[in-house]
């Protein structure tokens, strides 16, 4: 499994913009073959922050997602938006 956090710390009053467009990156994203989770979320805490979740069989996948379109029509689209953007790969914590 593949997993990853993206943190976007959006420029004052922009994070709307980005909310508009998420939902169409979305369901294109949990279409793809290999995506087993996009999720998105406002940080309760931080009212300009957004996080996605995303989950992918594999990093195979990732990078099949990171080649559409879609996902670099996105990406242009909120990049205009962004102060700051951090990009996480996660794994299952296992205590060692």
């Amino acid at each position: 499994m593949y997993k990853f956090i993206i943190s976007i710390d959006c420029l004052p009053g922009t994070r709307g913009k980005i909310l508009e467009r998420a939902p169409e990156a979305q369901a294109a994203t949990r279409a793809e073959e290999g995506c087993i989770q996009y999720d998105f979320f406002a940080c309760t805490d931080k009212p300009d922050r957004l996080v996605f979740v995303e989950t992918g069989v594999d990093q195979a996948a990732h990078d099949f997602h990171m080649e559409q379109q879609h996902t670099k029509d996105f990406i242009a689209y909120h990049e205009q938006f962004n102060e700051k953007l951090v990009f996480e790969t996660i794994n299952v914590a296992s205590g060692e």
